[in-house]
């Protein structure tokens, strides 16, 4: 199933800290000769801790690309077993979105500062994971997935690949909106990976989306579907170049007077909240932001809009005989995701609304914990990027995994 791992392993010696050769921007050091975009796993690097980059090959051929933090040089303890944790971005996100706001702030570096082993998943479709071992990504055929496929192949493959790595039979997993997505879709279709997971923490999650605020993702309610259409569907989505990410960075410089501008696509897209957007980051977040997806995936949240279930990819009369043996898509199973789960929520998130994730909850046959953020304007990006992250969910995040840590384990966790 897997292609062979590679792995870069960066010694933590010789790297200067951030008060000795750094600026301080909202928590985020960087050296100023540093030249954006710098790769994965070297924005690591960059802040002393280890990196390592593998890769998993899917059923279907698609390789996707892994990102680890195996220790912290906080605890630098790499003898002892540590707990591992699961980290699965959202649509047009990547690996980088978890540790780009830098040490003391994003999730990433915290979890491993409090003796978690980090895995950082990037889906299919997504800047770091848009190779195959046949199709090309000028091929049509390569963009022919939805959030389906990345639930179906994408997380069991890379799910048995860490657990393998690892010798755990277990792991955390922590989903942001189609991070969530796509656990609900392998727990309901593959109901015995319900067992490798100790425990599952939604972020903004997603599947009912009866109550979108969101234009950006109404417009997809309109788009017709069927065997013509589908062919102009199987696209790329706001892949990560320099004619996306480019003009977005000059949009989003500091001083410019389209700043403005900039800053209310991503209010349009997941709600407004200007007190928790640092301008200053914005230039940085839009280097890797969007790091791009497939159009079906975007579409296939418009059908769930506009059917208000929460079900597989609707082909059209046709193509669902020949694929369901049904006019209709079939519903996902929640009664057989048994795995435990906490949702987290943000009231003014306009993708992932609290009446929706209410939906959800009250379906799930697990979940132990509904929290809501602390902050009235709390919204989708605030999860990721907001001046407060770390005492707003980052915190919360730590105090949830620490309270599902098995004791017999002896897990010493610095929280």
């Amino acid at each position: 199933m897997y292609a062979s791992a590679w792995r870069i392993v960066f010694a933590v010696c010789g790297l200067c800290i951030a008060s000795a050769c750094g600026d301080e921007v909202d928590g985020q050091w960087m050296r100023s000769e540093l030249k954006f975009p710098l790769p994965m796993p070297m924005l690591i690097i960059e802040h002393g801790y280890p990196a390592e980059t593998h890769t998993v090959t899917t059923d279907d051929g698609y390789i996707l690309t892994l990102h680890r933090i195996p220790f912290s040089p906080v605890s630098n303890n790499t003898k002892n077993k540590r707990p591992v944790v699961f980290i699965q971005h959202g649509l047009l996100s990547s690996s980088v979105d978890w540790i780009i706001m830098g040490p003391g702030k994003s999730l990433a570096y915290l979890l491993a500062d409090a003796g978690y082993d980090v895995w950082l998943g990037n889906a299919r479709g997504n800047v770091y994971s848009s190779s195959h071992v046949t199709l090309s990504p000028s091929s049509s055929k390569f963009w022919a997935f939805s959030w389906h496929e990345m639930g179906v192949y994408d997380l069991p493959a890379v799910l048995d690949y860490i657990l393998e790595s690892t010798e755990e039979k277990d792991l955390y997993y922590v989903g942001h909106s189609m991070g969530s997505t796509m656990f609900y879709v392998l727990m309901s279709t593959k109901p015995e990976y319900n067992d490798k997971i100790r425990h599952m923490v939604a972020l903004a999650p997603v599947a009912y989306l009866r109550n979108t605020k969101s234009l950006f993702a109404a417009v997809t309610k309109y788009i017709p579907k069927g065997m013509l259409t589908e062919l102009l569907y199987n696209r790329a989505f706001f892949p990560n170049t320099k004619y996306v990410n480019g003009p977005l960075r000059t949009l989003c410089k500091t001083g410019a007077i389209t700043q403005g501008l900039c800053t209310n696509i991503l209010f349009q897209i997941g709600g407004f909240d200007s007190n928790q957007i640092n301008q200053t980051m914005l230039p940085i977040l839009f280097t890797y932001f969007p790091a791009g997806s497939s159009v079906k995936a975007w579409t296939h949240y418009g059908q769930l809009m506009k059917s208000g279930m929460f079900r597989q990819y609707d082909y059209g009369f046709v193509r669902n005989l020949m694929n369901y043996g049904n006019t209709k898509p079939p519903e996902y199973n929640f009664a057989v995701i048994t795995s435990s789960t906490s949702m987290l929520v943000g009231s003014n998130d306009w993708l992932a609304t609290p009446e929706d994730a209410g939906i959800l909850y009250r379906s799930l046959p697990n979940t132990p914990e509904y929290y809501t953020i602390p902050h009235p304007e709390f919204n989708h990006f605030d999860f990721l990027w907001a001046v407060d992250v770390k005492s707003l969910i980052n915190d919360k995040i730590l105090q949830i995994l620490k309270n599902h840590t098995d004791v017999q384990n002896n897990l010493i966790i610095a929280y």
